[in-house]
């Protein structure tokens, strides 16, 4: 409080799982069999959520997530959407939506509304290589939407099988003009087994660099690999919440109304409480959980401080360190991948600052994000 007035924090991003059930038995899921149960969650704390963050922060992004968010009806969907509208204000633009699913049970109605919302579609969907973690076809459920409600993007989750497949998966996509992320398996739940060897993931991952960077016609940025020229070139960017530093700026609520601070399988002793029991987001973010994963991610980035990209990496996932070498290790695959990874971007994205090469080589948002900084130039 300043002089009776609440000082709102600015951004705050969301994940609601409105259920942990779903209908496709993923082979890499980071939710044990025995957590996919039916059961879904009240309004009631979807409700005190909503009204929490419009009271506490500038804007909010809900995630909803799962499990299988879309086996709840549409009806759940139009109730939550009501009651942001009511909190934050209809046209306030103070708030948005993300829907991440594996794509089954999608229809061109659920589409419209999306549509009409401005609500972001997020499929999970491996494209040519989906059978592989993945046991329905998705491709049946794509093909029936129109080329209008052909709006969503991918998540492909990178596999032991399939970590020398990056460029295929990107190239599958980008003919489509659907925006892909390439994203490793944790070892965490059932993803045990199929978590992709470091060094195959890595030069997987800057193959498909490569052919996105001088792919001069592509319409489609490639993720995560975007994100970290943004960052590199001093604009990182929020939703890349691996490498900004995310405590604080994220927080999770399951069916049962428990909060975790990230959407991925945390731990048990990283709870932070139970949404019924609390009277603001700021009283989870006081919790013993919360101070766990705080102290263990403090001496874990006392470690990585030297590292020459510690002031771009934050230190990593916290829950990805949890599950890899342990919450106050780094080292861990996510690490060592994302130091090579960045590295090659970086020396890519500072050849072209340094010697101003023909532009059209490269790729639309490449070229944008070049002459931009050399438009407005700051340290890099």
């Amino acid at each position: 409080m300043r002089g009776g007035t609440t000082i709102m924090k600015p951004h705050i991003t969301i994940v609601i799982k409105p259920t942990l059930f779903c209908n496709i038995d993923c082979k890499h899921c980071y939710h044990e069999p025995s957590e996919r149960i039916k059961g879904n969650i009240s309004l009631d704390r979807v409700e005190k959520l909503i009204r929490m963050a419009s009271e506490e922060y500038q804007t909010a992004w809900f995630i909803w997530h799962g499990g299988e968010p879309l086996t709840l009806p549409m009806s759940f969907y139009k109730e939550a959407i009501g009651m942001e509208e009511r909190y934050f204000g209809k046209d306030s633009m103070r708030y948005g939506n993300t829907i991440n699913t594996n794509g089954t049970l999608l229809n061109r109605r659920l589409m419209a509304y999306c549509r009409e919302k401005k609500i972001n579609v997020g499929v999970s969907y491996e494209g040519p290589y989906n059978s592989i973690l993945r046991e329905e076809d998705v491709e049946k459920t794509l093909k029936t939407l129109s080329a209008k409600e052909n709006m969503y993007s991918v998540s492909a989750a990178v596999s032991k099988d399939t970590a020398t497949k990056q460029k295929e998966i990107y190239e599958y996509f980008r003919d489509k003009d659907i925006t892909v992320s390439l994203s490793p398996v944790i070892p965490a739940g059932c993803g045990k087994c199929y978590v992709p060897d470091t060094e195959e993931f890595i030069q997987g991952s800057i193959d498909a660099f490569d052919e996105w960077m001088y792919d001069n016609t592509s319409r489609v940025p490639l993720m995560p690999h975007y994100l970290y020229i943004q960052n590199y070139l001093g604009n990182p960017v929020p939703s890349d919440c691996a490498h900004t530093s995310c405590l604080t700026k994220w927080i999770c609520m399951y069916p049962d109304g428990s909060l975790y601070p990230c959407a991925k399988a945390c731990p048990k002793e990283f709870c932070l409480g139970n949404i019924d029991d609390i009277s603001s987001i700021a009283d989870a973010f006081k919790s013993e959980g919360f101070r766990n994963i705080i102290a263990g991610s403090i001496k874990r980035r006392e470690k990585c401080a030297y590292c020459e990209i510690y002031d771009f990496c934050n230190g990593g996932c916290s829950v990805d360190a949890c599950y890899e070498n342990g919450l106050e290790e780094n080292g861990g695959q996510s690490c060592v991948a994302y130091k090579r990874i960045f590295a090659h971007v970086a020396s890519e994205i500072q050849h072209i600052l340094d010697e101003k090469p023909d532009m059209d080589r490269y790729n639309p948002f490449i070229k944008e994000a070049v002459i931009g900084k050399l438009i407005n130039p700051k340290n890099v």
